[in-house]
């Protein structure tokens, strides 16, 4: 019989999430810097760049992320990584991602290579997940479900996002040479916000 093969995946944490925004916050603070004391535009492009840059390089090639993961009958067994039993989790979302929270540990966001492989480990995940719900009758709490989309904390930070973007607007129309890249750029990332406040998966 041929041994089952596992599947390719990206294995996030908080920190590779965490590095994006805090590489625009410190791209977008750098910039207005250097330009509101009117340092050249050239040297705040520059500098903004790199901010947008560092971040995710030093967080995504420090702490690599790709990875093969089997589901097992009682967890996921990764080829890079500790394995993650059921009985670590408190709960479990496939928005974007399969996502295991993990009280006193660090959540992971296991993220397919494809779409085929995507609905290949959601599939396996859900099934194993329940079977070993089943067998475990002591069981104190089960293993929750949770959404991202239409939650109360996706609606927070689409809102943070909008304000963030009519705050870059209104500062890029009031420079001493109003910029309208950096105009659209804020209506952009308002327009993300409001999906996020309605809703609306991104």
């Amino acid at each position: 019989m041929k041994p089952r093969e596992g599947i390719q995946v990206s294995v996030y944490t908080r920190w590779h999430q965490l590095a994006v925004p805090l590489a625009f916050l410190l791209a977008a603070g750098s910039f207005m810097f250097i330009v509101l004391n009117r340092g050249p535009v050239g040297i705040a492009i520059v500098v903004a760049l790199l901010c947008l840059v560092l971040p995710p390089l030093l967080a995504f090639q420090g702490f690599p992320t790709r990875n093969e993961v089997m589901v097992m009958a009682d967890g996921l067994m990764f080829s890079r990584r500790d394995a993650v039993p059921f009985d670590q989790l408190s709960s479990w979302g496939t928005d974007d991602y399969l996502k295991l929270v993990r009280p006193g540990r660090a959540t992971l966001m296991v993220s397919a290579a494809d779409l085929q492989s995507r609905d290949r480990l959601l599939r396996e995940f859900e099934h194993a997940l329940e079977a070993w719900q089943r067998r475990q009758p002591a069981l104190s709490e089960p293993i929750r479900r949770t959404h991202f989309y239409g939650s109360a904390r996706a609606a927070a930070i689409g809102a943070v996002i909008i304000g963030l973007g009519a705050l870059c607007i209104v500062m890029a129309l009031r420079l001493r040479e109003p910029s309208i890249e950096l105009a659209v750029v804020g209506a952009l990332g308002g327009l993300v916000g409001v999906i996020m406040l309605l809703g609306r998966r991104v």
